[in-house]
């Protein structure tokens, strides 16, 4: 990982933010470096396609169900939701991952334009927030890892920007449970989209977004965290 800047929360806790975008998930996770990945929705050439194999031998979870439930979330859920997969092997490297909703997924698409507009801040935001609170509150992950949640190639530096402003709110509001890192990891970013955090951590300032309400639900392999606006 490569550090990018340290995120210290008012009650003096720190989690380091970096980069990596040479190595897969499988090497960050074998490195120590990410305890929970989330990662698009969007199967086939992208990070998900791409860790499949190592995914599924890791989390004990077949294939098979992996990508039936990172296509329904992709391809059919007009709902925004989290898809949770814990981890099924006690030695596995993954706490879990998360299957998050991008771009691309049916369900942005009431919020604004699915492909290559201005992102919508507040779906990128919240997505981020609760993703992270979930992995950090239910699974106590301490290393998280995130690919782009754009459409491939056009990630913009707004998103890494929201998502930021997302792991400095949930960490100033549960210090006693905030990672100690936070790594963009994946294909389609690049150290320029990040600069905005750089911006972001020098000014201390982290903008303010819509209350939404959360809700859980229990597939037979995974929780679904909904949310609403």
């Amino acid at each position: 990982m490569t550090f990018l800047a340290t995120l210290v929360t008012r009650s003096g806790q720190r989690t380091d933010i970096g980069y990596d975008f040479q190595s897969s998930l499988q090497l960050l996770a074998k490195r120590d470096e990410t305890d929970v990945c989330i990662v698009s929705t969007e199967d086939g050439f992208s990070p998900l396609g791409a860790s499949l194999k190592f995914l599924s031998s890791d989390l004990g979870i077949m294939t098979e169900e992996i990508k039936r439930l990172a296509n329904w979330n992709q391809l059919d859920n007009a709902r925004v939701t989290l898809v949770a997969l814990k981890s099924r092997r006690s030695d596995s490297r993954l706490r879990g991952i998360i299957l998050a909703p991008g771009e691309t997924a049916r369900c942005y698409g009431q919020f604004a334009v699915p492909l290559y507009g201005r992102p919508f801040r507040d779906f990128y935001y919240n997505v981020t927030y609760e993703a992270i609170a979930f992995a950090c509150r239910e699974w106590g992950a301490r290393k998280l890892g995130i690919s782009h949640l754009s459409a491939c190639g056009h990630f913009n530096e707004d998103i890494a920007t929201c998502q930021a402003e997302a792991l400095a709110h949930f960490c100033d509001e549960n210090p006693d449970t905030c990672p100690e890192a936070f790594v963009f990891c994946g294909c389609c970013i690049n150290a320029e989209h990040l600069n905005g955090i750089q911006r972001l951590n020098a000014e201390g300032a982290n903008g303010s977004h819509r209350t939404i309400s959360v809700s859980l639900e229990d597939d037979n392999l995974a929780r679904l965290i909904h949310l609403s606006w």
